[in-house]
């Protein structure tokens, strides 16, 4: 007897036709196969419905016989009408895989296929590309971490530059180092400094040189290479000896390269307007049963 796996692979050609003309109402989807395209031949009947050539076609693979590729077809075109006639068409299960098939040809024919370009979805494209700019078109960032002595409001000079000598030492003892990490660094200024004065540590993540107290920005972007240091740096808030640990390298594409980077996002993000405008095209009302809501708190 046939094994019935590669018969389920014939579920896939009632995929490949055109889609009918759209109309206002009609019957539900047909149960007899359809041709996939004007030069599809009819190649058998089973009980007066017809198998295709298409159908043959895509069967015939892996060295499989056009004869065995054709009694493929047929038996699946009898097993379904097997199905109809003991009512499994009307099957919950069924009817559920219907309609999430209908469903998906509609995305694909309607959605897939004609929103492929920036021009299709008007002037909403322009609005969701102004809106992520900057994660597609932007400067270097650099992420970074330091060690501080902090010097409070109102410190005398001689607190100051005590503060200053303390990290001076450790900008020294980091001076020559090479690839260093945010926890290399801080262990070196723990050792440095020992019990002479409290020693602040951070990670800071990846920013653009707008984004940073000046002094602390202009000592990180002037660092040649990550795992380096600079200091001691004056910033507002006491002494630093400041470690560039990443970064995110500028990018400034082209329309075309932004078109290609932003089209997804932006065809995700315009998938609910566009079924919005469904149901406004077809006057369709959305009523949510908020009394029955309750029942969906188990999920």
């Amino acid at each position: 007897m046939k094994t019935l796996a590669p018969l389920l692979a014939l579920a896939a050609c009632a995929g490949s036709s055109s889609p009918p003309p759209a109309a206002s109402s009609g019957p539900p989807a047909s149960l007899v196969a359809t041709s996939a395209a004007a030069g599809d031949v009819q190649v058998a009947t089973v009980n007066g419905r017809p198998v295709w050539g298409s159908c043959v076609t895509a069967q015939a693979t892996g060295g499989k016989s056009r004869e065995d590729a054709l009694r493929e077809c047929v038996d699946f075109e009898l097993m379904a009408q097997a199905a109809e006639a003991r009512g499994l068409a009307t099957d919950r299960e069924v009817v559920q895989a219907t309609h999430t098939a209908l469903v998906s040809q509609l995305v694909a024919y309607d959605y897939e296929a004609k929103y492929t370009k920036p021009s299709d979805f008007g002037a909403i494209y322009d609005q969701l590309v102004a809106k992520n700019l900057a994660r597609a078109d932007h400067d270097e960032y650099r992420a970074s971490a330091y060690v501080r002595i902090d010097v409070p409001k109102g410190a005398t000079p001689a607190q100051d530059e005590a503060a200053h000598a303390l990290m001076a030492e450790v900008a020294a003892a980091t001076a020559d180092e090479r690839g260093l990490m945010p926890q290399h660094l801080n262990d070196i200024a723990e050792k440095v400094v020992g019990i002479r004065a409290k020693v602040n540590f951070a990670a800071v993540g990846p920013y653009l040189a707008r984004g940073l107290d000046p002094s602390y920005s202009q000592a990180l972007f002037a660092l040649p290479e990550i795992g380096r240091t600079a200091g001691p740096v004056r910033t507002a808030w006491g002494w630093d000896v400041i470690l560039w640990s990443d970064v995110v390298p500028a990018t400034h594409p082209t329309p075309e390269q932004l078109a290609e980077k932003m089209l997804p996002d932006v065809k995700r993000s315009y998938f609910t307007y566009w079924v919005n405008t469904i149901a406004s095209r077809l006057g369709v009302k959305i009523t949510i049963v908020d009394k029955n809501l309750p029942a969906l708190e188990s999920i």
